[in-house]
């Protein structure tokens, strides 16, 4: 697992990743619409409304993460965190939106098959923007080993449909350019469109995981419960929940009842809870750690031992 940053470090980064991919997509939103016009390509167009999609994905994506790294206020005592679930949400429904819509459109064109000309001037612009997907793939893939963010997730997934888009475009103005194969146009967005409403189920999944308060991952899970049994004065621990706040995979919520000797005092106990909390937040110092110390003599119900 990935080393977790701090908040403010996480927010720097995120921003830099999405200036760089603001700037990246608005070139390849003019290089493609070059090639449309000068083709008229169905495969084409669908690279260009991806593209430009991209780009308001992502200026949201930029408006709701920044708004989720807000601090807590006195109405919002839990933070800002599900904006970048809602985020990822919001992007996944464009992606599902925008290639339904090329769908019907590669079916018209299916109906009515048309030649694609000034080929050339496509391939080109093809090339040129699968160079610049890679780069930015690469440069994506960097961001979400040092955040472990959504949002960069999923644009990472996005992109990286982008660059396999790219390649099935040349191939389809290959076959038309060169074979005459007018079919190859509508049923190479067709199969581009259907990839991509199969990719943004997942991003639906994962955002509404949050929203709806799922469990933080298992691995996070046994740390911490490594880290609780390490004292030696805790006897054993129930009723452990946890909820992902939606940024980093350090930013979460916890709360655990921690079992101790039944003698213990009142003030030794006390002392008992901050050290285990000071070692939780060492590890996880964006956490939000709520610790209840229960005698253990007495029975509860234990609804999530663990």
């Amino acid at each position: 697992m990935a080393a977790l940053i701090g908040q403010k470090e996480y927010g720097k980064v995120l921003k830099r990743s999405t200036y760089i991919t603001l700037i990246t997509v608005l070139f390849l939103i003019l290089i493609k619409a070059i090639a449309f016009w000068f083709t008229g390509s169905i495969v084409i167009l669908s690279t260009l409304a991806d593209s430009f999609f991209d780009f308001v994905i992502t200026a949201t994506n930029f408006f709701l993460v920044r708004m989720s790294l807000r601090e807590e206020t006195d109405q919002h005592r839990f933070g800002f965190g599900k904006y970048e679930a809602l985020s990822s949400f919001i992007e996944a429904m464009f992606i599902f939106s925008v290639s339904m819509f090329i769908l019907f459109l590669s079916a018209q064109r299916v109906i009515s098959p048309e030649t694609i000309p000034h080929t050339n001037i496509a391939l080109t612009v093809m090339i040129v923007s699968i160079i610049v997907n890679f780069f930015l793939v690469r440069y994506q893939s960097s961001i979400i080993k040092e955040t472990e963010s959504i949002s960069a997730r999923a644009e990472h997934t996005h992109y990286f449909q982008d660059l396999l888009t790219n390649l099935a475009v040349i191939v389809a103005i290959v076959l038309v350019g060169n074979f005459n194969l007018t079919l190859a146009d509508p049923l190479f967005a067709a199969a581009i469109s259907i990839y991509m409403i199969y990719s943004s189920i997942g991003i639906f999944r994962k955002s509404i995981d949050i929203l709806i308060d799922k469990e933080i991952d298992d691995k996070l899970k046994d740390e911490i419960k490594q880290i609780v049994m390490s004292h030696p004065k805790v006897d054993g621990f129930h009723d452990f929940k946890t909820r992902q706040s939606g940024s980093s995979q350090g930013k979460f919520f916890m709360q655990m009842h921690i079992e101790i000797n039944e003698h213990t005092s009142l003030n030794e106990s006390h002392n008992i809870v901050d050290q285990v909390e000071e070692q939780i937040l060492k590890e996880f110092p964006d956490a939000e750690v709520i610790l209840h110390v229960d005698p253990n003599n007495i029975v509860e119900k234990k609804v999530w031992n663990d």
